[in-house]
């Protein structure tokens, strides 16, 4: 998927290593708004050094298909993340969603229509089966994004992730192709 145009001006594309200094400049922008959602980051998360560094381990990860990470822009500027990854084959045909947007691009619909992209990427292209995301019950934005997108909760894990240095539970959403 390439330059896929989701509003006017407004595309969602792969990442690629000319993104890495926008996208420093994206987390360092929603450091706070993120903080609530989000793990704790390493000290230099915040660099695009430790970007390249992660871009180069994504890179070895999507040129086996298990991983593709994309960037939604508004002109230039990068406005939103999609991660597809932990993409398990076989009889399973499985990928796990997760996503972060900018908090003054919030509330537009944006992700929504980004999200349904990738969900008909991630079944036509990728032929898989079945798509997840795990949110925090709290988090109501997301929810209602994983809803309008047709995913269902299929269940609940206490204490499932490490968010902001507390375990978090967490919902468990999914989405069949059919």
């Amino acid at each position: 998927m390439k330059n896929h145009l989701l509003f006017p001006n407004t595309y969602i594309t792969l990442l690629e290593s000319e993104h890495i200094q926008q996208l420093t400049e994206y987390y360092t922008r929603n450091i706070n708004y993120h903080k609530e959602w989000s793990p704790f980051p390493p000290p230099k998360f915040f660099t695009a050094e430790f970007q390249q560094e992660k871009f180069t381990t994504y890179k070895v990860l999507h040129n086996v298909g298990i991983e593709y990470r994309f960037v939604i822009l508004a002109e230039e500027l990068i406005i939103g993340t999609i991660s597809l990854n932990a993409i398990e084959r076989g009889v399973f045909q499985n990928g796990r969603f997760g996503y972060s947007m900018d908090e003054n691009y919030a509330g537009k619909g944006i992700m929504t229509s980004a999200i349904q992209s990738i969900i008909r990427f991630a079944f036509s292209e990728l032929g898989l089966h079945r798509l997840e995301a795990n949110i925090m019950p709290r988090n109501i934005s997301s929810r209602r994004v994983l809803e309008k997108c047709g995913f269902q909760k299929f269940g609940f894990s206490p204490q499932y992730l490490r968010i902001n240095n507390t375990w978090e539970d967490h919902d468990n959403y999914m989405i069949l192709s059919e």
